[in-house]
């Protein structure tokens, strides 16, 4: 089995494409610290610089996935990574908060027109079966070392040339994939289908105005007329949405989708993510800001986690899957993340030894098995015809996920201002995850007697 000329470069291409996107979203985390510093953040401010690239990335992840058919996925993900340069060329030269979060908005325009097509890409251009289960498992074995590594990477470059060079490092990268890209990548066919703006829009508009007004939760003291307005037309654009839903007129998001199975694949990955992103988002300020770590310190700290949750992704959760299941093997990493929950919770309460936040880092390393059974399970219960539609829908949920979680962190330690804040966000988790268990149990054991009724 050996690949072509065309298809190594193609799959180097997409593979580094990949990397920078994941690299991106973590590698924020390092270095709040000193952006803080440097550029007199608060708590606040310091989670719009991270949840601005994830936002833009989730409020438009279902639009460019459309259009990525329209355009030709090979012009999108050119596209993308081209805007996605040019973001990261311009966080590196910002001065001031305005300017680091509209050049993250940029980077997160074009994060979102290449992430939901790599798949497809894949697919279109190793066309013969053994080799695209190979490429597959090179590209999710590279998206898994950006996750690992990210951490420690962004620590270094902080320490060598400052946090600037953590977005300057994408440059010469992004060019790469651009010209292996243009030069190798074969381009998927062209289609003609309808866009919906108008619901696009709507969806899009939804997750900004109440991801705002949670965020910026201040406003309503500040600015209660303009959070009146905001809360009115979130209300209004849930009701007419909910409408069109329940009569199965939307477009965008179809509710022939939301099946039992699904909407556990959507609340687990949400959970996953919540949990994780939080939690790396307030220890990477913990050990910098309490016990003085450096950024490379702190980056090499969270190795544990980061390289297990790699590990275990990449080669454990296909085994749990063929010997446990589905069902289970979610449930097992639900458990993992309530536990390591619990593990840090001691850490902060009873006693603090290193060992509790290892075990911890570990646990939460082992519920990434969740990452790509939720999301194998979401396309076993749909259609083929749906698989690009419910993939969006999976990642809109994590990416979510990982929002709420920063976000969360944030409003507390702005309250609190001191270490207890991750004790409340630890229950928090520890209540959603069990939730998630539960809920999942509840759609498998109705899933099995609708089963059992056809028989």
């Amino acid at each position: 089995m050996k690949y072509t000329r065309r298809e190594t470069i193609s799959l180097i291409s997409i593979c580094i494409g990949s990397f920078l996107i994941i690299l991106d979203t973590n590698i924020v985390n390092i270095i709040i610290p000193p952006l803080r510093e440097q550029l007199y953040l608060s708590n606040l401010q310091t989670s719009w610089v991270v949840n601005s690239y994830v936002l833009v990335f989730a409020s438009f992840i279902l639009f460019f996935a459309r259009f990525s058919k329209r355009i030709g996925a090979r012009n999108a993900f050119i596209t993308g990574i081209s805007i996605f340069m040019v973001g990261s060329l311009f966080c590196g030269f910002s001065n001031t908060y305005e300017q680091l979060v509209i050049s993250r908005i940029i980077q997160g325009v074009g994060a979102a027109m290449f992430a939901p097509i790599a798949t497809k890409l894949l697919s279109s251009t190793v066309t013969e079966p053994k080799k695209r289960a190979t490429a597959f498992g090179i590209w999710s074995g590279t998206s898994g070392i950006a996750f690992a590594f990210s951490p420690m990477v962004g620590g270094f470059l902080n320490e060598l040339w400052g946090w600037q060079s953590t977005f300057l490092i994408n440059i010469p990268f992004s060019l790469i994939v651009i010209w292996t890209g243009l030069a190798a990548i074969k381009d998927t066919e062209k289609e003609k289908i309808p866009m919906f703006f108008k619901e696009q829009v709507l969806v899009a508009l939804f997750i900004l105005i109440f991801v705002f007004m949670i965020q910026e939760y201040k406003v309503i003291y500040q600015l209660p007329l303009l959070f009146t307005l905001g809360g009115i037309t979130l209300l209004i654009f849930g009701y007419a949405y909910s409408i069109k839903f329940r009569n199965n007129q939307t477009q965008v998001i179809e509710r022939q989708l939301f099946t039992k199975q699904n909407v556990a694949s959507l609340i687990n990955g949400f959970t996953y993510n919540f949990s994780i992103y939080g939690v790396m988002y307030f220890l990477s300020i913990h050990f910098q800001e309490h016990l003085f770590l450096s950024s490379l310190e702190t980056g090499v700290k969270f190795l544990p986690l980061t390289v297990s949750g790699m590990l275990i992704s990449s080669f454990l959760s296909p085994v749990l899957v063929n010997k446990l299941g589905q069902k289970w093997t979610q449930q097992l990493c639900l458990l993992a993340i309530i536990a390591g929950s619990i593990f840090l919770f001691t850490y902060f309460t009873i006693a603090a030894y290193s060992v509790f936040i290892l075990i911890s880092f570990i646990l939460f390393g082992f519920s990434g098995a969740i990452a790509p059974v939720l999301m194998n399970a979401a396309f076993l219960s749909t259609g083929e015809k749906y698989h690009n539609e419910i993939s969006s829908l999976v990642n809109l949920a994590r990416q979510i996920g990982s929002i709420f979680g920063v976000v969360s962190v944030s409003i507390i330690l702005d309250i609190l201002a001191n270490t207890t804040t991750i004790l409340y966000f630890l229950v928090v988790i520890i209540f959603i995850s069990f939730f998630a268990f539960l809920y999942l149990a509840f759609a498998y054991k109705l899933n099995n007697q609708k089963s059992g009724m056809h028989e």
